[in-house]
């Protein structure tokens, strides 16, 4: 009988070690928010160095994320800005790591905050020769926008 409760006892510490573990393997806390961007959204304000960006040139432009990606189109569905994404969602805001895909500047590593509800996304970052940003007012060499989904403008969300 002590063998039989030997057994019991190493397969349930077994199966707690593997729920300890595997999310440490993977990089993934269990209590870590899955943060899910996707969608389509559209600009709705932003900010660069420290000033308003003028409306005119955030009119019909679309931006596409998904899993991986973030891709901005012009009204002529033309790509302008194409990075993949990685996020840390322990922390509040969320910490984004972009790296360009797209000329002129591939392979350009930018550092962000994201902060998101269920239909807007504010995303601030550093340009180039920028330092982080710690909070969400776009100060020398950073730029912010925030960004609803298509469809939802207006709406709260």
């Amino acid at each position: 009988m002590n063998a039989l409760r030997y057994i019991k006892f190493r397969s349930w510490f077994a199966v707690a070690l593997l729920l300890f573990v595997v999310p440490a393997c993977t990089g993934r806390s269990p209590d870590q928010p899955k943060a899910d961007l996707t969608g389509e959204y559209r600009i709705v304000s932003g900010e660069r160095n420290g000033a308003p960006i003028d409306q005119g040139e955030l009119t019909d432009t679309s931006i596409y994320i998904n899993d991986k990606t973030i891709i901005a189109y012009d009204k002529d569905r033309k790509e302008m800005f194409a990075v993949t994404y990685t996020l840390e969602t322990k922390q509040d805001p969320w910490h984004i790591t972009m790296v360009s895909t797209k000329a002129p500047e591939v392979g350009a590593v930018s550092k962000g905050l994201v902060e998101a509800n269920q239909n807007k996304v504010t995303l601030i970052y550093a340009l180039p020769n920028g330092q982080p940003p710690t909070d969400f007012k776009a100060r020398q060499q950073q730029q912010m926008f925030v960004m609803e989904k298509a469809g939802t403008a207006g709406t709260k969300g």
